[in-house]
């Protein structure tokens, strides 16, 4: 919100004296300096003008600096200016302002405090202190400060544009949508550089009402979209199973940014969804190529590599993926649960225990190394591992089908019969299970 907080310092005329400022000023010369990158000179002409300049021209070359991004000097002039006329509110606003950006918050409240509701700069100091409470997450106080300024002045599109975006901030979508349509009322289409109706669609895709989200997005020539909002907007398109219109942005995306690789992520889970594995594979390694850490693109190129019944190529992927990302937890869990689907039982053993240290919270761990003894005759140790993490499968049938099978290899009946009944309240109708409960209920009434 700070980038809009300097447009309220309109509401405060500042006449700090009559002097009239002198195009050759040491302040022009600093201005010029800056622009031209002698960073050495322009801050050796600061000194000059803070020395020589009327407070007017200081003023002015503070705001301009500023505005530059060049706090620090400016911070300087507001300090010294602030030393000479104490009772200018705007300079303590100002200076504040500054002082938030540099994370200098005790000092910027104590600035703020002093600025009375009487006064001119008593406006501007609400906005900022809006700011200054949102960036320390206080979220309500900031939403304070800024109705306060809306009622004393409720037409100001400034206003209107903080509160919108402290309230998508939040993601308080729909309050945020009422401000920004008040400004598109008003004619603004942009904002501080943002656009409005991107906005608009990005709040609506946040409440999950995608069809207002993409009606918003068709409002816009789809080539005043950025890269991001072209993946959004896709991304939108791909929710509503709408492909032809997904597949249409992505290939204007990709073709104008062939390296944006959360543009390939899209098109693979486009490609997938629509049973299209060749075209998902294809996308996903192009995108690999450009991005060989993408921890999705190798997940779903795998996917399409074992739907197209090439388990060795998912293999590959799913091998380098592990390699190349940082956080390869998932790949290596899915790496384990191809080696399973092609009974790997001794790779898979393999695998799980070469991260075991990394894995050893991960409750999918245990139960994939517990298939694999199992499947190699190591019932006792499957059970050890199944059981470790019955608390959090107890509501997984496939979990306790894989449960039960061991404890009828170990003849463990009581604990089957409590396995047994636990998957049937999961799925009544399997009528293997059905017959082996009736058999453990038999052996318990004939005990």
């Amino acid at each position: 919100m700070a980038q809009n907080v300097s447009e309220s310092k309109k509401y405060v005329k500042v006449n700090l004296n009559q002097k009239g400022a002198s195009n050759m000023s040491f302040s022009n010369q600093a201005l010029d300096a800056f622009s031209s990158g002698d960073i050495n000179q322009a801050q050796k002409l600061v000194q000059s003008a803070l020395k020589t300049d009327d407070a007017d021209t200081l003023f002015d070359l503070a705001e301009n600096l500023a505005a530059l991004g060049i706090s620090d000097q400016a911070l300087l002039i507001y300090e010294k200016l602030l030393k000479d006329y104490p009772q200018e509110d705007i300079l303590k606003v100002n200076l504040a302002e500054i002082l938030i950006s540099n994370d200098e918050i005790d000092r910027a409240t104590s600035l703020l405090a002093q600025v009375k509701s009487n006064s001119n700069a008593y406006l501007s100091s609400l906005l900022v202190g809006a700011d200054l409470y949102q960036t320390i997450g206080l979220y309500e106080v900031s939403e304070q400060k800024l109705q306060e300024a809306l009622k004393l002045n409720t037409k100001e599109p400034v206003i209107q544009f903080a509160l919108a975006e402290l309230y998508f901030t939040e993601n308080k979508f729909s309050q945020a949508v009422i401000f920004y349509e008040k400004l598109i009322e008003q004619g603004h289409k942009d904002f501080s550089g943002i656009s409005l109706i991107q906005r608009v669609a990005a709040a609506y895709a946040g409440e999950g009402d995608y069809e207002k989200a993409v009606a918003e997005y068709k409002k816009l020539p789809l080539l005043s979209l950025n890269a991001d909002s072209q993946a959004n907007f896709a991304a939108l398109e791909i929710e509503l199973k709408h492909y032809s219109a997904a597949q249409k942005i992505l290939d204007n995306l990709l073709t104008s940014n062939p390296d944006y690789s959360a543009g390939y992520k899209l098109a693979v889970k486009a490609a997938n969804q629509q049973r299209d594995y060749q075209t998902a594979l294809k996308q996903a390694q192009i995108g690999l190529g450009y991005d060989p850490f993408n921890a999705d693109l190798y997940h779903g190129g795998s996917q399409a590599a074992m739907r197209l019944g090439d388990y060795q190529k998912a293999q590959k992927l799913l091998q380098k993926g592990i390699q190349q990302v940082a956080e390869n937890n998932d790949l290596i869990i899915a790496l384990s649960d191809l080696y399973l689907q092609q009974q790997q039982y001794q790779d898979n053993l393999t695998l799980l225990e070469q991260y075991q240290d990394d894995l050893i919270d991960e409750p999918r761990w245990h139960w994939n190394y517990a298939r694999s003894q199992a499947a190699l005759g190591e019932e006792n140790i499957a059970l050890k591992e199944m059981l470790s993490v019955y608390q959090q499968y107890r509501q997984n049938a496939t979990y306790l089908k894989d449960l039960i099978n061991i404890l009828q290899q170990l003849e463990q009946p009581q604990l089957l019969k409590t396995a047994v009944d636990n998957y049937l309240q999961l799925v009544p109708d399997d009528e293997q299970m059905i017959e082996l409960q009736q058999q453990l209920g038999d052996n318990s009434e004939n005990n």
